[in-house]
């Protein structure tokens, strides 16, 4: 099963970056309607969700501080572009989460994923850290994905 959710993760690297590759840098921060995620905060955040899940193998994070004020999911997106990385640092972070999340996955023992997860909060819907390392391999980042694609549509831009 995790061999099947890592190449979905993939899978959604390869849709982040489809996603983005037209997206001129001055629209990244674009906030085209009320509520919506831009492609800066999406990627950020799916960035960042890959240094979160490295608590789960009892790995720290590579991102800085400031990633985690700007990204985690109390942040809000900003129009400000100038209050984000540019698009290839978004990406880097994101593809640099994507390869450690991934290691450390495969490194870790079979009894780890059976654990309960150690974050209360979300343990009512992710009881243990096989739970969420599935949702975060997989739904997590698709649903994050789906809305950067219709983002761009609001943008008036094709889809992928």
């Amino acid at each position: 099963m995790l061999a099947s959710a890592i190449h979905i993760f993939g899978r959604n690297l390869d849709y982040a970056h489809r996603l983005v590759s037209d997206v001129p840098e001055e629209k990244m921060a674009a906030l085209p309607a009320a509520g919506m995620n831009h492609a800066a905060w999406v990627l950020g955040h799916l960035a960042w969700t890959c240094d979160f899940g490295m608590f789960l193998f009892g790995h720290g994070p590579a991102l800085d501080e400031t990633w985690v004020r700007r990204f985690d999911n109390n942040s809000k997106p900003e129009s400000d572009s100038a209050s984000y990385p540019n698009k290839t640092a978004l990406l880097s972070a994101l593809e640099a989460g994507h390869t450690r999340l991934v290691e450390a996955v495969k490194k870790a023992a079979p009894d780890n994923f059976a654990r309960p997860l150690p974050f209360e909060d979300f343990r009512a819907a992710f009881p243990t850290v096989g739970d969420i390392t599935l949702h975060l391999l997989t739904s997590h980042e698709a649903g994050h994905l789906g809305q950067l694609s219709a983002w761009r549509r609001v943008l008036g831009m094709p889809a992928v």
